[in-house]
Order: structure tokens, then C-alpha cells, then sequence
């Protein structure tokens, strides 16, 4: 008989799966947070703090080449060596590396829609987010693809010109 095994599918064979994780991490990283979809943000979520706590081990420099190594199987070293330095932020906590918050709606197909951001990053650049202010994070993110439209818009324009 055939069993289910853990995690979500994603409606990928098993390599893509992990590509996209990877890509997730990536911008995550790189970013501080992103927008994605509830199913990919749980999933993410166990993937990239499995990946933390491994960065939290390197101290000293041998211990630091030997997670670099072992992150840049997973991850490009420019990630890797970010993962490190998250890794000396976390080093008081003992999980719950990542926020999951819950968004509205995707219009064009009805997806649940989540921002994903590390937890204490955020906490020292700005003041975390409140679940009465998602609202306000669509309108700011609304306002970003309106000024992104615009600069495309006049880039496109200067071109014809």
C-alpha cells in the first residue's frame, strides 16, 4: 500500500521542489522578505531554519569553512556566508527563525498569499508587523508595482525617443 509522505508536493517532481526552495531561501536572504504563496511559506519555513541552525554552528574559522561547505551544496556562497551572519543574530534563540504572515487573497486565482520575513532582522531595522496592518503592507506593495509600471512606462518612452 502505498503511503503519503511529509510535506506538500507542490506540483513538482521532487528536484524542482528543491530548486524552488532554494531560489525561496535565496531571496529571502538576500531580501529580508518576500511574497509568495501559504503552501510554498510553509514549506519554506522548516527548509530554511534547518539551514540557520547549521550556520549557528560555525565558530572559529575552521568551524566556519566546514559550514560553508556544507551550505554551499544547498545554497550559492554569497547566501551561504549571509546564512553565517543570520546565523550570529539568531545564536540566543532556539528556533522560530522565520515570520509567516497571512495576506489577502491573490486576485487572478484565488491563492492564499503570505509574507515571509526572518524574525529578528526585521526587529532591528524596523518595528515588526502587527496582524491588524496587513492592509497597509498591500497598499505599500500595491504602490511599488504602480511605481514600477511608471518607471518602465518612461524607460520605454526615453527608448522610442
Amino acid at each position: 500500500m502505498k503511503k503519503r509522505k511529509i510535506g506538500r508536493t507542490l506540483s513538482r517532481p521532487k528536484q524542482q521542489r528543491i530548486a524552488l526552495l532554494r531560489t525561496m531561501l535565496v531571496s529571502l536572504t538576500k531580501y529580508g522578505r518576500m511574497k509568495t504563496t501559504l503552501a510554498k511559506a510553509k514549506e519554506l519555513r522548516p527548509f530554511a531554519e534547518r539551514r540557520i541552525t547549521r550556520a549557528k554552528k560555525a565558530k572559529g574559522k575552521e568551524k566556519t569553512a566546514v559550514v560553508l561547505r556544507f551550505l554551499k551544496k544547498d545554497v550559492t556562497y554569497e547566501t551561504a556566508k549571509k546564512l553565517i551572519e543570520l546565523g550570529k543574530v539568531f545564536e540566543k534563540r532556539s528556533g522560530g527563525y522565520i515570520r509567516i504572515v497571512k495576506l489577502p487573497f491573490r486576485k487572478s486565482d484565488g491563492a492564499d498569499m503570505a509574507l515571509v520575513e526572518w524574525t529578528e532582522q526585521l526587529q532591528q531595522e524596523e518595528k515588526p508587523i502587527k496582524a491588524g496592518k496587513k492592509k497597509e503592507i498591500v497598499k505599500k506593495v500595491k504602490k511599488e508595482k504602480e511605481t514600477k509600471k511608471v518607471e518602465k512606462k518612461e524607460e520605454n518612452d526615453k527608448k522610442s525617443e
